[in-house]
């Protein structure tokens, strides 16, 4: 419970179309059925590509998420994770929260057997949505983003450009707020421009889904809300 309390404490408080780089990311390349699936403007669908290309190739993006803009990176390079850490300036041991389209990108993550059918039946009743849960990780992930713990904050979301994001690029993705760590998280595009430009490889210049509370925070072992 001690993990869960530290690991709960680390996150409170945080959680024309140009786009980054002079283009709107139409570069010839075919749409997947993933992007003409996902209900997104193709304007949009076009930067998602473009962003999660970025992704794949090793890089890290400013992203607009449910509340706020997030710093993302695939969850399984290390390099990249180290860049987001380093860039915010945030301690090692306060670990990452990792996003999700659906709750089968997050088998390799989260070890769903460490948990009870009542713990696997609140998840899927909460997910897809704004709901995060503290859930036990596989012997094997990388500290990066535990923080050193046996535990993982993890969300399968519902907002539809981040969903298509993490289908794109393949995975899960880190999602920390675009801040500086201690200081409040940046709204604009301007301000994220402006600290970020020079660090990121990519700024998916688009709206947040707009929702203003953070996200309810679960221990998915004993399904005690850690945060309302």
């Amino acid at each position: 419970m001690s993990d869960l309390r530290s690991t709960l404490r680390d996150f409170e408080g945080h959680d024309d179309h140009e786009a980054y780089g002079g283009h709107d990311g139409h570069d010839g390349h075919e749409l997947s059925a993933n992007l003409k699936n996902s209900g997104l403007p193709l304007t949009v669908q076009y930067k998602v590509q473009e962003a999660a290309q970025t992704l794949k190739d090793g890089g890290v993006i400013v992203c607009p998420t449910e509340g706020v803009y997030g710093l993302s990176a695939v969850v399984t390079n290390s390099a990249a994770i180290t860049r987001v850490i380093s860039m915010k300036k945030r301690a090692l041991n306060k670990g990452l929260i990792v996003v999700a389209a659906d709750v089968a990108m997050l088998e390799g993550i989260v070890n769903f057997s460490a948990l009870s059918a009542d713990s696997l039946r609140l998840l899927h009743e909460k997910w897809p949505g704004h709901a995060t849960f503290i859930v036990p990780t596989h012997m094997q992930i990388n500290p990066l983003l535990t923080g050193g713990r046996n535990t993982l904050a993890v969300r399968v979301t519902a907002f539809p450009l981040l969903q298509a994001l993490c289908r794109e690029a393949g995975g899960p993705l880190i999602s920390t707020s675009a801040n500086i760590s201690g200081s409040e998280p940046l709204q604009t595009l301007e301000e994220l421009r402006a600290t970020f430009a020079s660090s990121v490889d990519y700024i998916l210049d688009e709206p947040c889904q707009g929702l203003h509370k953070p996200s309810t925070i679960y221990d998915a072992i004993s399904g005690a809300i850690l945060r309302a």
